[in-house]
């Protein structure tokens, strides 16, 4: 079989998958022009530029993230994928979460076992209650 040419290997229905020195500097261009595209939008750029090409998303980010970002000149830091300033995760809000339950449960252990009540406790403040019945809740 014959190797592959130019900018990659011939996928089905003649599409062609581009070697990755050939899909960096067109994704870079696109970039440069267009500073505040977001991934959807180059992917969507380097599509219509090169229609033969077959390039997933995904490859556009993974180039785009290990660009180093140069805006007025001034080196921003590397990777160009956008990442919402102040949004967390809902993986980080769970790990947050789960963090603050266990210093709580850790503090009211620790509090249990000097005899003295957390604040935040049971309802009632830790006052014994005398029930109708005879049962006494603390």
């Amino acid at each position: 079989m014959a190797a592959a040419e130019g900018a990659g290997a011939a996928a089905a229905g003649g599409a062609v998958v581009p070697e990755f020195d050939d899909l960096k500097p067109c994704i870079k261009a696109i970039k440069d022009a267009n500073p505040d595209m977001g991934v959807a939008k180059v992917h969507a750029a380097v599509k219509e530029q090169h229609p033969e090409w077959q390039v997933s998303q995904d490859r556009c980010k993974k180039i785009l993230a290990d660009m180093v970002v140069v805006v007025d000149g001034k080196v921003k830091g590397k990777g160009l994928v956008k990442k919402s300033d102040g949004a967390v995760s809902a993986k980080e809000l769970a790990k947050k979460k789960t963090e603050a339950a266990l210093a709580k449960k850790k503090e009211e252990a620790k509090a249990k076992k000097a005899g003295t009540q957390v604040a935040g406790g049971p309802v009632g403040g830790g006052v014994t209650t005398f029930r109708p019945g005879g049962d006494i809740s603390h």
